[in-house]
């Protein structure tokens, strides 16, 4: 046994010490895993110095400012300069990113127009969801095709691609500094300390402040200096900045996964589909035809006995939006279940999820007519109106999914995003509060709405100041004094321009 061993031969560990290769058997050590590197050429450098720049805006503006002015001035300059840099590094847009971030400077534009919170909050989403998406595609990194839905789950992967890429990026940079002169050698270094220094000052300098009051006093002996605005904006735009630069390199120099081709699913029988679908729709002809002199009501403007206005329009309205949001679903389900034949779903199977979409147009159209009684008869209110819009999309949408049924190469999902971008953007751009005042004081001066409800409309935004500015000179004495001490009433004068937007603007210049 001992001279068996002694045979052995003893071998060097590369990592460390020696081991015998029993019975002569050669193991190979595992391989040693390269870094992966972006290159840091002059479009990442310039592209990297106006992220630094428009980053730290961008968070100054917008946690000073609000979603205002500066946030859409801001928004707008890092859209260009991620643009910018893709299309200098040779990326080719198709029309469809082009169109997404075009609307998505739009949308951020309107930003300085309209003072509803709301709504800028639903339309920053919409930003998010089109800006990473048209920028994903710009770049060519999209795992999706993008006539899908299921091209939005590229939208996460691009939001968070600057997080998880931020090593990579930053080695580039790094080896572009070693390797340039001397001058870019020192900047470098600089740079570098200041990265070190800045977080370490916004440490040292508030607990000095808190432990001394003659230091604290000196401090704020600096003219217009706010520490806590310096140091927010540094701390939240200086992640930004690297977010945003990460982001754009990982976009270019990432390497593009190849998208393999999935085995077709086997799908369910249309059959147990068809039952489905057939008892769906049965359901619906019943309903129909025992409702029809009901609904038709709606579309006459015609009230059904022992209904008031209010009843007849409110009841089953929100049931309605609810059927027609799941039967998309179900259609949706419908087609990608079932069995499949030369990529196409069987005709019965088409024309049974037809028959439930132009149930569910019919079903959207009496909800948006019953609405619209209830609105000629009492008025106009934001839920009211953002339930239209939403109603209008739910028609457009089941519209579009039921064309597809018969012309699969249609991009359906590329219509319903750019639909709903345009329907966004129109949104923010009227401004809901100003068509509901509108709306509301037209309706009272050409004597169609008895009363008007001051109340509510001083308790909009600041869009609704300037129709609420024609009842001044009412004939009514009672709401002539209403409107005129909503129109007295103190205003903030705020001077910040970061915090400017028109609405705001013309309130103030006619509350003065």
């Amino acid at each position: 046994m001992e001279k068996m061993n002694n045979n052995i031969p003893w071998t060097p560990n590369p990592y460390g010490g020696y081991y015998p290769y029993p019975y002569g058997r050669v193991v190979q050590p595992p391989p040693v895993r390269e870094k992966t590197i972006f290159p840091a050429g002059k479009n990442e450098l310039l592209f990297g110095l106006f992220a630094i720049i428009f980053g730290l805006l961008l968070c100054n503006f917008t946690l000073f400012g609000g979603f205002n002015v500066g946030f859409s001035i801001t928004a707008i300059l890092c859209i260009y300069v991620s643009v910018g840099y893709l299309v200098a590094s040779g990326c080719r847009p198709s029309a469809y990113s082009w169109t997404l971030l075009t609307l998505c400077v739009i949308i951020a534009a309107g930003f300085a127009r309209s003072d509803d919170g709301f709504v800028k909050f639903v339309m920053f989403l919409f930003l998010v969801v089109s800006y990473n998406l048209g920028l994903c595609l710009l770049a060519g990194q999209n795992r999706s095709n993008p006539s899908g839905i299921t091209s939005l789950g590229d939208v996460p992967l691009s939001l968070f691609m600057g997080f998880g890429q931020m090593a990579p990026a930053f080695r580039g940079v790094g080896r572009t500094i070693r390797s340039g002169g001397p001058a870019i050698k020192k900047s470098g270094a600089v740079l570098l300390g200041l990265a070190v220094t800045i977080p370490l000052m916004c440490i040292l300098i508030p607990l000095l402040m808190s432990a001394d009051a003659a230091f604290e006093g000196l401090i704020r002996l600096l003219p217009d200096f706010e520490l806590n605005e310096v140091f927010a904006t540094i701390i939240f735009g200086g992640g930004a900045a690297c977010v945003l630069y990460t982001r754009g390199a990982a976009l270019r120099h990432k390497p593009k996964k190849v998208c393999v081709e999935k085995k077709p699913m086997k799908g369910i029988s249309h059959l147990t589909v068809n039952t489905v679908l057939g008892a769906v729709c049965l359901v619906y002809l019943v309903y129909l035809v025992g409702q029809l002199a009901y609904f038709t009501g709606a579309f006459a403007g015609i009230l059904p006995k022992s209904f008031t206005m209010a009843e007849y329009a409110r009841r089953g309205f929100f049931e309605m939006a609810w059927l027609c949001a799941i039967d998309l679903i179900v259609m949706a389900l419908a087609i990608g279940l079932t069995a499949k034949k030369d990529g196409k779903a069987p005709m019965s199977t088409r024309l049974l999820c037809l028959l439930v979409g132009l149930v569910t147009v019919f079903l959207v159209s009496t909800a948006s007519a019953k609405m619209c009684m209830y609105i000629d008869a009492y008025g106009l209110t934001r839920l009211r109106l953002l339930t239209e819009v939403i109603m209008v999309f739910l028609a457009i949408a089941t519209a579009v999914v039921s064309v597809w049924l018969f012309a699969p190469k249609l991009a359906y999902m590329k219509v319903l995003l750019i639909v709903a971008m345009v329907i966004g953007a129109a949104v923010i751009w009227v401004d809901v509060d100003t068509v509901v005042a509108r709306y509301n004081v037209s309706a009272y001066q050409s004597g169609k709405l008895e009363t008007i409800d001051l109340d509510y409309l001083s308790g909009l935004g600041d869009g609704a100041i300037p129709q609420i500015a024609k009842l001044t000179d009412s004939e009514n004495p009672w709401v002539a004094q209403q409107a005129q001490e909503i129109m007295n009433r103190e205003r903030r004068d705020d001077c910040d321009f970061r915090s400017w937007n028109y609405a705001s603007w013309r309130a103030e210049e006619l509350m003065k």
